[in-house]
């Protein structure tokens, strides 16, 4: 089994260093890079292959950022990796050989489709996030972030059922997108509501979804704080810095795709729970098949 880690940037790699000296301490050599630099000025690929030197590198420079979702389909297209890690930049990952444990789950479980660093077990109908809760005013969600806490419960084994999870870390399995023909989805503009939309993909395919316990950290809008990216979006959307309005579209775009078979909820078994819970009114396995 194989995997590309797929790194999209622009720009911010004097804060996107120490997140790429990581990933390289951490990483199984084996493992292909996909350096994906979408028109920075900073000097990423020097960097890139004079400093952290992956053993195996592919380096594309686009002049133009075409967005997430463009930079993840080239990275679908152009490699064959059994399994497309796509992480971000602002992803510090701090478990050595991480890759090789989630190599393993994609020969273990049946039918996993995707596995990311933060995930919930249920969906709204508008890509919010559902998860049971230890105490009232406990954020949903699953994750052994260094602040996992703040963002809801900590993960205390290796890895749990899901149902959707955050960009910053996912990790798909080739035969699930090819199902999907990679990641032009929906209609979606740039990649706001893409990890909803992928994960449940994954679900209406028949595969499952879980979320590991990797120790990481997310620093959040490292790209989108940087001049080069406030130029692009400016520039792509009519405002640098606030991209609210893209959100809106894009989640309507989901309600109106999914919205009949949600809100779902994957149990710990992988079963999805069916009508009235807690005031929530859940499809059960609707999803399976859903508009195939």
């Amino acid at each position: 089994m194989t995997t590309t880690v797929v790194i999209p940037l622009i720009n911010g790699l004097r804060e996107a260093m120490p997140a790429l000296a990581l990933l390289k301490y951490n990483t199984s050599p084996e493992v292909e890079w996909l350096v994906v630099d979408n028109g920075s000025t900073d000097p990423v690929e020097k960097y890139i292959r004079n400093y952290i030197r992956p053993k195996r590198l592919q380096y594309v420079r686009n002049e133009e950022n075409p967005g997430l979702i463009e930079n993840s389909q080239f990275a679908y297209e152009n490699t064959d990796s059994d399994i497309l890690a796509i992480l971000h930049g602002d992803c510090f990952v701090y478990e050595k050989d991480w890759d090789k444990r989630i190599e393993s789950y994609f020969r273990d479980i049946d039918k996993l489709g995707i596995v990311g660093f933060f995930g919930a077990q249920g969906c709204m109908p508008n890509g919010g996030r559902i998860q049971d809760v230890e105490m009232p005013g406990q954020q949903s969600g699953w994750s052994n972030m260094v602040e996992a806490e703040i963002h809801g419960r900590r993960l205390k084994e290796p890895w749990h059922s899901s149902a959707i999870f955050d960009h910053f870390a996912m990790i798909y399995s080739r035969k699930m997108l090819d199902c999907t023909k990679g990641f032009r989805v929906g209609g979606l503009k740039y990649h706001h509501m893409t990890d909803r939309w992928m994960s449940l993909e994954s679900l209406r395919y028949g595969f499952k979804n879980i979320v590991a316990d990797v120790y990481c950290h997310h620093v959040g809008n490292l790209a989108a704080s940087t001049p080069l990216y406030q130029e692009w979006q400016k520039k792509t959307i009519g405002n640098a810095t606030d991209s609210i309005q893209i959100h809106i579209d894009n989640t309507k775009l989901f309600t109106d795709f999914w919205g009949e078979c949600l809100p779902i909820y994957v149990e710990n078994d992988f079963s999805f729970r069916e009508g009235l819970h807690q005031g929530i009114d859940f499809k059960g396995n609707k999803i399976v098949g859903y508009k195939l």
